[in-house]
């Protein structure tokens, strides 16, 4: 047995161990649960007592999502972040699982500033002494795969380094390795099979080894500063890339107030209103412009910078829209706040991946319902967080799921209105959001907008014209030489023959083409106009198409 193979086998049985410890533990405490109204029985009074004793298990009942997430944080860093991204999962998990699992603490003992020093030094093979000016020994945070020290570089500028825990990339990368084989098995299990375990825990490996890249958050806090260079009231802070690696990011400090310390916004007067609504408007921006979110938009990764500014910071875990998801699920957010609920609810399924059990109609007059449902109860009692979150969680019912980014995308929106709840408690993200949804809705449908995509194919319809007399010349030479007759005789049964108005395509078409070309009269001006003769180019490309697919017919 290798040594890898041996590590492996260590970790399967110390996971192993704790997972049977968690199951005893549950069947004991059934035992002591009551059966509805009735009393424990004596008989199972005896046996869940002398189970325990036996078992040296607690006594009592535990509720199966508080053992849940005890075990998970047992089970050490991977299974944490694994229980966090289930937690954000409420439409494939049991909601009392996943409010539970949210209750996961990423906070752990610090390592010490001798490990700290180690793997900085190790990174930049040079002496700490060397690198930075001053590096606190002290942590200012500490979670599962990183802990956080103020520093000051050469030049005396005030930084914060991020330092990743040592030996934290083969302990995760074998627990990953052995997930992946236990979903490959649940995955067999017919009831578990809905669940999808396998893609869940791909999902959640993706998100890790990313998280493991710190060069990878570097990047994605440059990218964020992109896109937000037009907007002062929005802070990233800068990258250091010199004292960047794998393990060691370096990011500017910048000072701030979490927007859930009340006290110390009270004090500085910060306008809480305001603040929310510049929140909501980020998120939107993100998500319906930019097509690139942060994940994580909690009160910990988010800081007020003065009195109005917002700053993000924490950028491991980010989500990404192609452009074809960006709209859709903008065109259901817009509908939504609306209150467009079939239309909205069109586009809700366009954003699962459905099977061929599906129940697409179910699941649509299901979304309805909800929204029927948050009409009348009012945003104070029923947030447009919880619509969304109620309508996603029916999808797994129906069997229609939906992809880890479009519920990242979730979180952030969910996220963000709690956060706006605690600066503003009558904060409305539907009312705030309506205004520059209506505005992204309009310069979607502008001419300029709708004129793009044929301007990026401009240079292929020039190159079509370039070619166009050599293609009518082959097309007709192809015509004239008796093969096209041919092909049609041999190819086409007489019960199958194509209809007359088939056989004359090519040809009005290459007329229309070449008369859309040099005709100056208004008939010609409507086919082919003097900038842009796309519809005279249409027309030869069909003539050619046409041509070019008897010649091939003739080949073989």
């Amino acid at each position: 047995m290798s040594l890898k193979s041996y590590a492996e086998f260590r970790r399967l049985m110390a996971i192993t161990s704790i997972i049977v410890r968690f199951s005893l533990d549950i069947f004991v405490s059934r035992l002591y649960r009551p059966r509805g109204l009735r009393p424990r029985s004596f008989s199972r009074r005896v046996i869940a007592l002398f189970l325990r004793l036996i078992l040296r298990r607690p006594a009592g009942i535990i509720r199966f999502p508080v053992r849940l997430r005890q075990t998970i944080e047992k089970l050490g860093p991977t299974y944490i972040k694994l229980g966090q991204i289930l937690s954000l999962r409420e439409d494939l998990l049991p909601r009392r699982i996943t409010y539970e699992l949210r209750n996961l603490q990423t906070k752990v003992p610090p390592i010490t500033y001798e490990e700290a020093k180690q793997v900085v030094e190790s990174e930049f093979n040079v002496p700490l002494r060397h690198i930075f000016k001053e590096f606190s020994p002290k942590p200012v945070g500490a979670a599962s795969l990183a802990q956080a020290h103020i520093a000051y570089l050469r030049n005396g500028q005030k930084v914060v380094v991020k330092v990743q825990r040592p030996g934290i990339i083969p302990i995760m990368t074998n627990d990953l390795r052995l997930m992946q084989r236990l979903a490959w098995i649940m995955q067999r299990i017919p009831y578990i099979r809905d669940f999808q375990p396998q893609k869940l825990i791909q999902e959640f490996s993706d998100y890790t080894m990313k998280e493991l890249d710190f060069n990878q958050e570097g990047k994605h806090a440059d990218i964020f500063r992109e896109n937000f260079k037009d907007h002062d009231d929005v802070i990233l802070p800068k990258i250091y890339w010199e004292y960047t690696t794998q393990k060691i990011l370096t990011l500017e400090f910048i000072e701030g107030i979490k927007p859930d310390d009340a006290e110390k916004l009270r004090k500085l007067g910060i306008n809480g209103p305001h603040v929310a609504a510049l929140g909501a408007r980020v998120v939107i921006k993100q998500l319906f412009i930019d097509g690139f979110f942060h994940g994580d938009p909690h009160p910990g990764n988010i800081f007020i910078v003065g009195k109005d500014r917002f700053c993000m910071i924490d950028l491991g875990m980010v989500g990404q829209f192609t452009p074809r998801t960006m709209n859709a699920m903008f065109l259901f957010y817009y509908y939504l706040i609306i209150r467009d609920f079939p239309t909205a609810s069109k586009y809700m399924v366009g954003l699962t991946e459905t099977t061929h059990n599906s129940d697409i109609a179910g699941f649509r007059a299901e979304v309805e319902e909800i929204g029927k449902q948050w009409i009348s109860a009012g945003f104070k009692n029923y947030s447009l967080g919880k619509l969304i979150l109620n309508s996603m969680n029916m999808g797994a019912r129906y069997k229609l799921y939906f992809n880890k980014d479009i519920m990242l995308a979730v979180k952030a929106i969910v996220t963000i209105e709690a956060v706006g709840f605690i600066l503003d408690p009558k904060m409305d993200l539907a009312r705030v959001s309506l205004p520059i949804m209506s505005e992204i809705f309009v310069s979607r449908i502008s001419p300029l907008r709708m004129t793009k995509p044929l301007l990026r194919a401009l240079p292929d319809y020039l190159d079509l014209l370039e070619r166009t007399p050599e293609l009518v010349l082959n097309t007709m030479g192809i015509i004239s030489s008796g093969r096209f007759q041919v092909e049609m005789i041999e190819k086409t049964p007489k019960k199958e023959r194509k209809p007359a108005w088939q056989l004359w395509v090519p040809f009005a078409a290459l007329a229309l083409g070449i008369f859309g070309l040099t005709s100056d009269s208004p008939v010609g001006g409507v086919i082919g106009t003097s900038n842009l003769p796309w519809a005279s180019a249409v027309c030869f490309a069909i003539a050619v198409w046409y041509g070019m697919r008897f010649w091939r017919r003739s080949q073989t």
